[in-house]
């Protein structure tokens, strides 16, 4: 079970990336272009490793968020 829930956690961010990516044209054409300069290996690769860098920042960003947002409602004890 906890290999899977690894391996879910993993496909959340690749896929989380994946559509991030795509909405940021910037980043999908440089992405682009590290790929057709790689061999067929890298070529397959990058784009994979594009998606997970950027589900795992966004993922990150929303992280520090929630927790600034956690702490500023927390109610302070006397």
């Amino acid at each position: 079970m906890k290999g899977l829930s690894v391996a879910g956690t993993a496909a959340m961010f690749l896929v989380g990336g994946g559509i991030l990516g795509h909405g940021i044209a910037p980043l999908h054409h440089a992405v682009e272009g590290w790929v057709a300069g790689a061999g067929p290996v890298l070529g397959t690769l990058l784009p994979l490793l594009a998606d997970g860098l950027v589900g795992l920042l966004a993922g990150a960003l929303v992280l520090a968020v929630v927790t600034g947002v956690q702490r500023l409602r927390k109610p302070r004890s006397a």
